[in-house]
């Protein structure tokens, strides 16, 4: 029934780019924008406000509207110790923190056995990696740190060690952007959660008799090096920062294919001006060390790029040098030349001792262990996070304003319409403008009766899924209806190539990655999808397909239509098969 539709659009247009083209067209567009207001700095007092600004723009792309700040300078969280064990000249506590109310932290104190007087602290920040703060290398650091003198701090994250709600086998990626989800779409990102904890870290080790307040730091590499970034540019505590394996730039990442988990992802964070360089900026004068490695799949290029850029602001504050980078030719991980680099670089900050080359013991995982079988089972009721305020519905303004943003639509259609004889009824193709640089396409069955009526149909894979619903098309024809079968961006025959390895429809797709690449402009495919039905409902009354028109829509493509049919009031009927609220539907802050 569709023979030659496919990518090339009947051979006409390569399609399958168009997607990822223009995402990446408007992310190039605002990278060079907010880099050459970073260039245009030239005095100290330029600095200080880029700094505040790129602190007011990160707080409302954590946070949004909907979900209120942190306070900071809290009394330190609830902590309930759990005994300590000792090996050689250091000691490890066992603790679980209360961060929040229903939030329960399972975490490990290191320390040296004997602290003589008030010692510098660091604040580790686990990447991925089921075991978390039992993670060998994870605990090589920690021991490094703490054998140099100095008292750490370790919590296991979100979906993590002893707060996993199961090991899924992918280091908590799965239980993060589940999280991550939910936050998306109440207005607020989970890495809000993330910086609440590490936080309330830094309010623990405050309170301690055995830390001196103004000498903290903090270090973490892959997801702990993104949080080690944020709380670089949120936390005034903080006298030194090692960010390992994460720091590029937000350009070479993009170009690069990959995806990440949802806490790393900015929401609005390229539109309001906040990338890897704004996030090193905001540190200076304070010094920082970035941590490297040669064969990341965080491109190094731009973390040599980032680091020097972000330099400027530093020497601008009167401390050249204050922000370096130590490289290893090493894959991603916190591998020892780099836990040696943060070890020597920390201790040397924050009043530490000499640094040993040993390899750090590590400990069995039980013997760090907080809990019996982990905070979900040894206290139902346990929260992910704290549950956000309950949120009013959107209304159809609040959605028309998010929905129409950002969109370039032409002043024309710009329709190419092309017969199907061999199909066994009357068959066209179709495909028109929805925005100048985005197509969006139709298969039209059935001859369209400017008087009669046309359902315009969004099935789940869209004009894919039509070789099985030909009996459903039948079923409507013989109703005297014609059916316009409606491929929105990024579905049927506009799907888009692939620009990840990982299989499409999944987390860390080609799909996901494109869908996360938008919120970090803002926008969201959801609202784009919204847009594309909003125009083929407008294209069909242009081009007199039915006087009256009818929508169906089934699992993820029900949300579109649901929406649209609320800001089409022309729209005569709706019908929703099976609806899914599924991440690539998500309008960050729109519920109802």
């Amino acid at each position: 029934m569709i023979p030659g539709f496919g990518p090339f659009l009947d051979g006409r247009f390569d399609v399958a780019h168009d997607l990822q083209a223009h995402v990446y067209r408007r992310t190039e567009r605002l990278l060079s924008r907010w880099e050459a207001v970073n260039d245009a700095l030239s005095t100290p007092a330029e600095v200080r406000a880029r700094q505040e600004a790129v602190r007011a723009a990160l707080t409302t792309s954590l946070y949004g509207d909907t979900f209120p700040p942190f306070a900071l300078g809290e009394p330190p969280p609830e902590a309930e110790h759990r005994g300590s064990v000792r090996f050689g000249d250091l000691v490890v506590e066992r603790m679980v923190l209360r961060t929040a109310p229903g939030v329960l932290v399972p975490a490990n104190l290191w320390r040296p056995a004997h602290v003589p007087e008030p010692a510098g602290a660091v604040l580790f920040v686990c990447g991925h990696g089921q075991q978390a703060k039992a993670h060998p290398a994870y605990q090589a650091v920690c021991a490094r740190l703490a054998g140099a003198g100095l008292v750490v701090l370790v919590m296991d994250p979100v979906g993590q060690g002893e707060r996993a709600l199961a090991d899924r086998g992918d280091g908590g990626v799965s239980e993060h952007t589940d999280a991550g989800v939910t936050c998306w779409r109440a207005g607020h990102s989970l890495a809000a959660h993330f910086v609440h904890d590490a936080r309330r870290g830094l309010d623990l080790l405050c309170a301690r008799p055995d830390v001196d307040p103004a000498r903290l730091g903090i270090t973490g590499n892959s997801g702990g090096g993104v949080l080690t970034a944020l709380m670089m540019a949120l936390e005034p505590r903080l006298a030194a920062a090692a960010p390992g394996t994460f720091v590029t730039s937000r350009r070479a990442y993009l170009w690069a294919g990959q995806a990440q988990d949802a806490e790393q992802i900015l929401p609005g964070g390229t539109l309001l001006g906040v990338g890897h360089e704004d996030l090193l900026l905001a540190m200076a004068p304070r010094p920082a060390l970035v941590l490297a490695a040669d064969y990341d799949f965080f491109p190094v290029d731009g973390t040599l790029e980032t680091v020097s850029r972000a330099a400027r602001a530093y020497d601008l504050l009167g401390a050249p040098g204050g922000l370096s980078v130590a490289r290893a030719p090493v894959a991603h991980g916190y591998h020892p030349e780099l836990a040696r680099a943060a070890t020597a670089f920390l201790a040397r900050h924050l009043g530490g001792t000499v640094v040993s080359d040993a390899e750090p013991e590590i400990l069995p995982a039980g013997e760090l262990a907080c809990t019996r079988q982990g905070v979900f089972r040894d206290h139902p009721g346990t929260l992910h996070v704290p549950e956000p305020p309950p949120a009013e519905p959107a209304s159809p303004e609040q959605v028309e304003a998010v929905v129409r943003a950002h969109r370039e639509p032409p002043a024309e259609f710009f329709p190419r319409w092309f017969d199907r004889p061999e199909a066994s009824v009357p068959v066209r193709h179709v495909f028109w403008r929805s925005e100048r640089d985005v197509w969006n396409a139709g298969v039209l069955a059935g001859p369209p009766d400017p008087d009669g009526t046309l359902v315009v149909a969004l099935f789940e894979r869209g004009t894919a899924s039509l070789p099985e619903r030909q009996d459903w098309i039948k079923e409507k024809l013989g109703t005297g209806r014609a059916v316009l079968v409606l491929d929105v961006r990024g579905t049927g025959a506009l799907a888009p190539a692939p620009v990840t390895a990982r299989p499409d429809g999944a987390y860390f797709g080609t799909t996901y990655k494109l869908m996360t690449d938008l919120l970090w402009l803002g926008d969201s495919l959801g609202a784009a999808r919204v847009h594309d039905v909003l125009r083929a409902l407008a294209f069909a009354r242009h081009e007199r397909l039915g006087a009256r028109i009818e929508l169906y829509a089934e699992a993820g493509q029900a949300v579109h239509a649901r929406w649209a049919a609320r800001l089409d009031d022309e729209v005569a009927a709706v019908e929703l098969r099976d609806p899914v609220d599924g991440w690539e539907s998500v309008i960050p802050g729109i519920t109802g």
